[in-house]
């Protein structure tokens, strides 16, 4: 089994949800939707992009992925045929999020932490860069690099270093 097996449901299908404002903890939502909360969103509509700052949270279902800042990268103008189960803002398809600084992941007791976290959502993967690490119970693996395919439940891992047996399942 893939460390990252526990990622793959993750931004599959919803809708989005944002807000602006002091986020609250973030809590499991239904898997229907994604909210999104930070201190700030800035919506450029001419860009396709919206850009949440500040304690940025995203949940979906039990997946909690939260970053300094995350911007979310739209198809285009309009949602698509082709994209009536990716989640949408507005009438926007979302094609990329792009999280930075201080990106941490969870989901049930699995963790991963890394400086950027790019998830593409067509083709449900996952790239983590700057010094990636996963664990939970039992293992912990670092990187350069950690490429996550959440449909096929692999991943790849440049410059690894698996810990196994590890007892303690927190970043050192």
């Amino acid at each position: 089994m893939s460390a990252w097996g526990f990622i793959s449901a993750f931004l599959l299908v919803g809708s989005a949800v944002v807000s602006a404002g002091p986020p609250p903890e973030p809590m499991p939502t239904p898997l229907t939707e994604i909210v999104i909360t930070s201190e700030s969103l800035v919506f450029k509509d001419r860009d396709n992009t919206a850009l949440f700052a500040g304690r940025v949270a995203m949940t979906k279902g039990n997946f909690v992925m939260s970053a300094d800042q995350m911007v979310v990268y739209f198809d285009g103008t309009t949602t698509p045929p082709s994209s009536a189960n990716l989640p949408t803002f507005g009438n926007r398809a979302v094609s990329v999020i792009d999280a930075t600084g201080h990106v941490v992941i969870q989901r049930g007791e699995k963790r991963a932490k890394s400086k950027k976290a790019v998830y593409h959502q067509r083709d449900e993967t996952l790239v983590l860069t700057g010094d990636p690490e996963a664990w939970e119970e039992g293992y912990r693996v670092t990187g350069t690099k950690m490429t996550l395919f959440l449909r096929e439940d692999r991943s790849i891992v440049e410059g690894s270093r698996v810990v196994i047996n590890d007892r303690e399942p927190k970043p050192r």
